[in-house]
C-alpha cells in the first residue's frame, strides 16, 4: 500500500478508531496513546493491508488488542467518575444523558455484562458496526453475535428498568 492509498483508506478511520479506543479505555490520554501505537503498527504493516479483505474491521481488531494490552499493563486502576463522564460525552448517544447518577448506573450495568456481551454491545450500539462487521472483528460466527447481543440488550433493559422504576 502506497502512502497515498494509506491516506485515502486508513487515515479517514481515525475518528472511529479513536472512539472505539476511548470506549474501551475510558481515558482520553490512553486512547490517544493507543491510537498512536495503532497507526505506527498499521504504517509498518501497510504492505500487508492490501491482502486484508475488510481493512476497517482489521484496524478495529488492532485497536481492540492494543487497548486491552494497555489496560492489562495498567492493571485497570479505578477510573474517576469525572473521566468516565468526559469519555462517554464523546459519543453522540451519550450526549443526551443529563444526570451523572444515571450515567454511573449505566456504566455499572455495562461493566457487569460478561466480557463478550460487553464487547459486542459496545461495537454494535456505541460504534455502530453491523453484525457482519462484528463477526469479522471478533472472529465469531453469526449466531454467536446475535445471541450475545440479544442477551446483553435483555440484561441492560432489565437492569435499567429496575433502576428507573424501582430505584434498585
Amino acid at each position: 500500500m502506497t502512502r497515498e492509498q494509506f491516506n485515502i483508506k486508513i487515515l479517514p478511520l481515525r475518528e472511529k478508531l479513536y472512539r472505539y479506543a476511548l470506549s474501551l479505555t475510558l481515558d482520553t490520554a490512553l486512547a490517544e496513546d493507543v491510537l498512536q501505537d495503532v497507526f505506527i503498527k498499521l504504517w509498518t504493516k501497510r504492505d500487508q493491508l492490501d491482502q486484508v479483505d475488510n481493512q476497517e474491521a482489521w484496524c478495529i481488531r488492532v485497536v481492540r488488542n492494543q487497548s486491552l494490552d494497555r489496560l492489562r499493563q495498567r492493571k485497570r486502576q479505578p477510573v474517576a467518575l469525572e473521566k468516565v463522564q468526559h469519555a462517554v460525552g464523546a459519543f453522540a448517544a451519550a450526549d443526551h444523558l443529563e444526570h451523572s447518577d444515571l450515567l454511573r448506573q449505566i456504566r455499572l450495568v455495562l461493566e457487569k455484562l460478561p466480557e463478550q456481551q460487553k464487547e459486542i454491545f459496545r461495537l454494535r450500539e456505541l460504534m455502530g458496526y453491523s453484525n457482519a462487521e462484528i463477526e469479522e472483528i471478533l472472529n465469531l460466527n453469526h449466531s454467536q453475535v446475535k445471541v450475545n447481543l440479544f442477551r446483553a440488550r435483555k440484561i441492560i433493559r432489565k437492569q435499567m428498568d429496575k433502576i428507573i422504576n424501582y430505584g434498585v
